[in-house]
């Protein structure tokens, strides 16, 4: 017999955490979460970075941008999915700015909601994000990032040596300075999953983990439901896909079309608990740095395109330990606690896949977060609810929807609909 729901929230990661738990909060729907917790799930493999400006240069990601004279050289080490000219910053569109910064905005009010409401802490901390000057391409890189975003000038702090010193005193002393994001935090990324998830479950949401979608129910061009391995079959007036890098094979079942949604695999390395050696969270043309909470210290993280392999690799680890040791020498002195891989739910032009799919009634996308889905989880979960609910939305998801890859959109007629 089939469970009935008004949504059915597919995926148990950041994303369709935080759509369960804002779903959840008014209290009229049936809902139910499904996740299958396959290895690689991007929100356990994230530094937990509320990077907004960050991200949005591409500066938050760590190995995304080599110096123009190994590029190749770098590319090929860090098998990396993504190139950009040393020269120029791969800094996103407008559109994803504001979803971004509109996102970041919301933090500080969510972690006292899930602390007081809920008694889940996700250890929200205002700290900064510097990006470390070497030399003068690196400064090049900064003053162009700099020169893109005027509008954000008062969220931007340039600190020479002495300030850069003064503000973070383990920074080597080969830094030249820095350029300072002064609205990106951070915060546990796994404390904020299971914030989301037990503050849906607190609220009623059935949750129903190490469950498989093997299909999805439809009625001519309305989903209505889905099969499951392990729970058998769950009817809802609404699916939501947020299947991270496993997001397309929910998509084809649901309307018969692809979505360009791909793993990008991401290797993270971790120490042991230290001293407080950072104030705030550093980014380089190496890696990015943060220091949690509780004093152990993260490392991320390449790049690449390797598909599904979630395995860690030693040149790629020494180069992330190298990179942090060139900023921190400090580290050269630490052991380390463990590394592993996630992958990113990447598309081709960096940007979520969200909303609904033209033709299809009954079916939301929620995917395709990249390297953000952290940083983003806040906004999504609202703009999710709105949709359901049909109401204005905060902000415009036009750039965000499935129908902008309509030129490389595949047809599935022959397949199932499992209907």
């Amino acid at each position: 017999m089939s469970k009935q729901y008004d949504i059915v929230i597919a995926g148990g990661g950041v994303i369709g955490a935080s759509c369960a738990y804002q779903l959840s909060k008014r209290g009229n729907l049936k809902i139910a979460l499904i996740d299958a917790k396959r290895p690689g799930n991007a929100s356990r493999a994230s530094a937990g970075g509320l990077w907004a400006i960050g991200e949005s240069v591409g500066l938050g990601c760590g190995v995304i941008f080599f110096r123009m004279t190994s590029a190749k050289n770098r590319r090929e080490a860090a098998g990396a999915a993504v190139s950009v000219d040393a020269t120029t910053p791969h800094i996103l569109p407008k559109s994803f700015f504001d979803f971004a910064l509109a996102s970041n905005d919301l933090y500080p009010a969510l972690s006292q909601e899930l602390i007081s409401k809920h008694g889940m802490d996700f250890k929200f901390e205002e700290t900064g994000l510097k990006f470390v000057i070497y030399d003068e391409e690196d400064q090049l890189y900064a003053e162009h990032i700099a020169a893109q975003i005027p509008h954000l000038s008062s969220q931007v702090r340039w600190l020479d040596q002495a300030q850069l010193r003064e503000s973070e005193p383990y920074i080597s002393h080969s830094a030249q300075g820095a350029l300072e994001f002064l609205c990106d935090h951070q915060l546990n990324p796994f404390r904020l999953t299971d914030a989301y998830t037990e503050g849906a479950r607190q609220n009623g949401v059935d949750m129903y983990f190490n469950v498989n979608v093997t299909g999805v129910k439809r009625q001519g061009s309305r989903v209505t439901g889905v099969h499951t391995a392990e729970a058998g079959e769950f009817s809802c007036q609404t699916l939501i896909n947020a299947g991270g890098s496993w997001a397309n094979e929910l998509c084809q079942w649901a309307t018969d079309t692809s979505i360009p949604v791909s793993p990008v695999k991401g290797q993270i390395v971790l120490s042991e608990k230290m001293p407080k050696l950072l104030r705030g969270c550093i980014t380089t043309s190496d890696c990015y740095i943060a220091q949690k909470d509780n004093g152990e210290i993260l490392i991320g993280s390449t790049t690449e395109d390797k598909g599904y392999d979630v395995s860690t690799t030693y040149p790629e680890i020494q180069g992330l330990v190298q990179g942090a040791i060139r900023c921190l020498p400090e580290l050269k002195n630490i052991n380390i606690k463990r590394c592993w891989a996630g992958l990113r739910p990447g598309t081709p032009d960096e940007l979520p896949i969200l909303g609904p799919v033209d033709g299809v009634e009954g079916y939301l996308n929620a995917c395709g977060h990249f390297r953000t889905g952290i940083l983003t989880s806040a906004i999504t979960g609202v703009l999710l609810d709105k949709l359901v609910h049909h109401e204005t939305l905060p902000l415009d998801i036009t750039p965000f929807l499935a129908s902008r890859f309509s030129q490389q959109v595949v047809r599935h007629a022959d397949e199932p609909s499992y209907a």
